[in-house]
Parts: structure tokens; sequence; C-alpha cells
């Protein structure tokens, strides 16, 4: 049957349009984990951000995302190809084996068991564990537009109506075999990844700060060294037609190197204005592609993702640093399969992401379920004196008393004797360091990063 409204609604961020590179309308496309906050395409402006739990909706676990399709306008008879990361929001185990199916050209939903013009199998995966697995199809041999079709769980193994929730498609247009373009877009990163693309990466009020933008080509052929890309930290800066116009160089201008077809590079920016805490808690910016018209006729938008969170003025910012390639951070408990309530040991890497020394002061531990911890920066106060009290379940608290970690250093904390939940299974387990805010800087941090890893507590 024809693809219905939910499947539909469930579509990447656009579809590519049946012109060429040199196009304004021409998109590049990749799968939106379902978890994502929404943000404006293709460059549009600010919008409200919203987040949605999986507990709010009633659908499977499992969640995958892409990064950019590539090239964004394939070639006849030729591949397609991008890397999709899976991640594991249950409270239990997905198997090994677990069926991605991809079609390269489907109309109609498939059905649980089904299997796709290629597929590929997933590893097993604990809860909070996210695996990368690089994919490719072979597109159609004839040019002119094509639904490419990805159906996540498509044996329905990991929940019996995958059908319903895990089918992606999108529109891409298939270009002659030989056809030579570029196409610059900024390089994603996943939504919930803290990443180190600012620096400092807390900047304070009313200073300057770098970015380190990836930028890919997903084009067929290289790109000369010298095009100009436009940033922007000040959106109401953009001009109305900045992606129609070649005269608008952007609050900054930056020449870019030479980029290979699928390749990324990775281009600093200098010199970015930082605005008052009082008028934005985030900083976050827009960067346009070839503004003086070097590649195409027109400059295109290379939406950039991240986000930095602007501090109340320098000082010490206690956190965590993700593992690489994952959203937990590096919390581990001894024994590691803990047994209902006893005690048990928690150790967690504490970063000073700061610009000064300072203390790590009061922890505050909790426990949770798995689908939480992603979504609890945006629910709670880093500096609420409540905590841990405010959340049901395992609590503790403990004081480091004269602990001070340097800046730009981490030391592995060790506490004792926090208990265990009362029930067995897979938990959350959440740390937040500096529970009082001792350090000014972290008192004007909105959705402040709490560090958190999954560990599994078994019966006596």
């Amino acid at each position: 049957m024809p693809l219905t409204r939910a499947l539909v609604a469930l579509l990447v961020l656009a579809a590519a349009s049946a012109v060429l590179a040199g196009d304004p309308a021409f998109q590049p496309v990749r799968i939106v984990s379902r978890l994502e906050p929404q943000k404006p395409a293709g460059g549009a402006g600010p919008a409200a951000r919203q987040q949605t739990t999986a507990q709010s909706l009633d659908y499977p676990y499992l969640d995958i995302w892409s990064d950019w399709l590539s090239p964004v306008q394939p070639e006849a008879g030729k591949k397609q190809k991008t890397t999709i990361y899976a991640t594991n929001y249950g409270d239990k185990p997905v198997p090994a084996g677990t069926i991605v199916s991809i079609w390269a050209n489907r109309t109609e939903r498939a059905r649980c068991g089904e299997t796709g013009d290629v597929n590929y199998k997933l590893p097993e995966l604990l809860p909070l564990q996210t695996k990368a697995i690089k994919v490719a199809w072979k597109v159609p041999e004839t040019p002119g537009q094509a639904i490419v079709f990805i159906f996540l769980d498509s044996a329905c193994t990991v929940f019996n109506e995958s059908y319903r929730w895990t089918q992606y498609t999108f529109c891409t247009t298939v270009v002659a075999a030989g056809t030579k373009y570029t196409y610059l877009q900024a390089a994603r990163l996943p939504y919930w990844m803290e990443a180190d693309n600012f620096e400092p990466k807390y900047p304070p009020s009313n200073t300057t700060c770098k970015a380190n933008v990836g930028v890919v080509n997903l084009g067929t052929a290289p790109t000369e060294a010298g095009v100009k890309m436009g940033v922007y930290y000040d959106w109401s800066a953009i001009p109305a037609n900045v992606t129609s116009d070649c005269t608008y160089p952007g609050q900054i201008s930056v020449d870019l190197p030479k980029i290979a077809p699928g390749k990324t590079k990775v281009v600093p920016v200098e010199g970015i204005k930082v605005p008052n805490r009082n008028d934005a808690a985030f900083l976050e910016i827009l960067v346009f592609m070839d503004v003086t018209c070097k590649l195409s006729p027109a400059p295109n938008s290379g939406y950039f993702s991240s986000v930095a969170r602007i501090s109340s003025g320098p000082g010490a910012v206690l956190a965590s640093l993700q593992q690489k390639g994952q959203l937990y951070y590096p919390i581990k408990t001894t024994p590691k399969k803990p047994k209902v309530n006893e005690t048990m040991t928690v150790k967690v890497k504490i970063a000073n992401l700061g610009d000064a020394d300072g203390p790590v002061g009061r922890v505050a531990i909790f426990a949770t379920a798995i689908v939480d911890p992603s979504q609890l920066s945006f629910d709670i106060g880093r500096c609420d004196p409540s905590l841990p009290s405010l959340y049901n379940g395992l609590t503790f608290s403990a004081n480091t008393t004269d602990l001070v970690i340097k800046a730009g250093k981490s030391k592995m904390v060790k506490i004792a004797d926090v208990p265990v939940p009362a029930t067995a299974g897979w938990w959350a387990l959440v740390v937040v360091p500096n529970a009082d805010c001792a350090n000014e800087a972290e008192k004007g941090l909105v959705y402040p990063p709490l560090p958190y890893n999954a560990f599994e507590v078994v019966a006596p």
C-alpha cells in the first residue's frame, strides 16, 4: 500500500530536489533521531527547543540517526552511503543480529521479515550503548528521482510492531554517470553529543571564543581551496536573501581548504562574539557555504548544530566527558553487577572544563530509568539544594571536602557505600558533581551536563 502519513512523518530532514548542486533548493538528507530536539530546517532561523522523551511515546526503544547521505545526488549505477548510529534506550540488551534493511528505490511500506537490496546486522547493544555501522547501496541505473527506504529491525525481533515506527524514506535524485559537482555542508554530530566544537567549551558572557566547524563535501568532485564560508553568531544579522545573493560575507568569513568528495575537514573559526548571559543562555552559530558563489550560482546554508552553553563568567565548570562515540560517561560500579539492597562503590571521572581550578564539592547520585538521563539536563537545576531527594528511588549524597581539580584536568573520584536499588534489572546512574554550585561559573549554565551511565543490578 502507499506510504501513509504516519510513515511520512518519519522522513529525514528534507528531500533532495531534482536539480544539480548549483541550485539553492538542493538539500542534503539524513536520518533524524526520534529524540532529537527539532531544529529550524535549512537555516530558517531560531525555533523553540523541544525535547521528546521515549517514556511519552509507544515505540521501540532502539533508535537510529545517520550522517548526511553521500553523495547528495549519486551517479546512476553507483553507490550512495552513510554511517548509521544505533542506540539502545531500553532496560535490557538488544541481542546481536538485529537487521537494518535498505532499498535503493521503494515506494510502499515494508512488512516484517522482508529483506532489502542490502541488509546489515547490528552487534549486541547494552542499555545506553551506541554502535556505528557503515552502509552503502547501489542506486538505479537510470537517472531520475528515487525513494531510498531504510527499515530498522526489519525482522521485527526487537519490537513486534517495528514496521510502524522505524521505516524511513527520503527522495534522492540520481544523476547521469560522470556528472561532477561539489556540495559543501556542515558535518553533523549526534544531537546528544557534548561536542568539543567550542573553545572554551562553556564560553563566558561578553567574551569571544573559537568554534571548530566540520565541513563535508557531499559532491562527486573535489572543491577548490579558497571557497568562502560565512559565519553568523547573531541570527538577527542574517540577511533575508543570504542564500540568493553572493555579496554577504558573513559576520566572519573563512577560507576553506580543498576538500575531496566524501571527506570532512575541520575548520577553525576565530573571534566569535559571545552574547550577554542576561540576553541569551546559548551561543549557536549558523554557517553558509560558498558565500561568494565560486562553486555555484548561489550560496547554500550549512546548518551548524553544535550549541555552547554560556557561563556567567570565567571559572571552574565541573562535569565529565562522554566516552568516544557514546552518549554515556565514564562511570563504573564496584562490583560491576551489584546485588539488590546492598552497597556499591561508584567511580566517576570528573573533569574541570572551565578555565580556573575548582572544588568538586558535594556530589549527588541517583538512579533512574534508562530512558531518563539524556533528558534530565532539561528538567533539573544543577544548583538545586534538594538534589538528590527530588528523585524517587536510589539517592545518595557525598561531600568530597578538599578535592580540587585544576583547569583542563580530570580525576577519577571514588564514592563508597552508595546504596543499590531494591529492584533487579538495568538502571541509569546519574552523578551531579558540585551539586551546590560552589563554583560561580556553573550557576549561569542552562541545561548543565550531568554524567550518567547504565549498570545492572542482580538478585542476591
